[in-house]
């Protein structure tokens, strides 16, 4: 039997048993221009953001295959996670804008649409002035979302400790922008 001819529950298991790429490819391959529409029409067609997303859902479903027990149809656990992915980029918002956003509001017009590599690389070089634990505790505030209170659940530290990374990062970049 040819992968084209196996049942979609016979394509799972093989890629639960085995990993199987082939497998995989033909199993998704069938969902792919159900999940782009359904994607489409979640996310009012920006097309590049739906490539984005289809991938890491295809990624995601790669990785977590495992946990698929076939409760429900295979669609819907696909769908589900294409949700998941397309909740979190939302929640996250394009890293970089945001933080040109704030800390280039105060020159604007400053930069233009060809200065946006420089802002991504000025902005990935002022986070690295931070300690790790606060450019982990700046990352999941300001750029996913997050509350102090899902932080500390995140890192497994104090409610108190988030609050000072938090400040300590926001002052180092505050005073790093303004001397720039």
């Amino acid at each position: 039997m040819s992968l084209t001819q196996a049942s979609v529950e016979q394509l799972v298991a093989i890629v639960q048993v085995s990993g199987d790429a082939a497998a995989f490819n033909e199993l998704f391959s069938r969902y792919d221009t159900k999940l782009r529409a359904f994607l489409a029409f979640k996310s009012a067609g920006q097309r590049h953001d739906i490539d984005d997303l289809v991938q890491e859902t295809y990624v995601k479903a790669f990785l977590n295959i495992q946990q698929f027990q076939q409760q429900a149809q295979f669609s819907t656990w696909l769908l589900r996670i294409a949700i998941n992915e397309m909740l979190q980029a939302k929640r996250s918002g394009n890293i970089f804008s945001r933080l040109k956003d704030r800390w280039f509001a105060a020159e604007p017009g400053a930069l233009s649409h060809t200065d946006n590599t420089a802002a991504q690389l000025d902005a990935a070089t002022l986070i690295a002035t931070l300690s790790t634990i606060q450019q982990q505790v700046f990352v999941y505030a300001e750029f996913y979302g997050y509350s102090q209170t899902e932080i500390a659940a995140k890192l497994q530290i104090p409610l108190g400790s988030v609050k000072t990374y938090m400040l300590q990062a926001r002052n180092t970049l505050d005073r790093s922008n303004a001397s720039c």
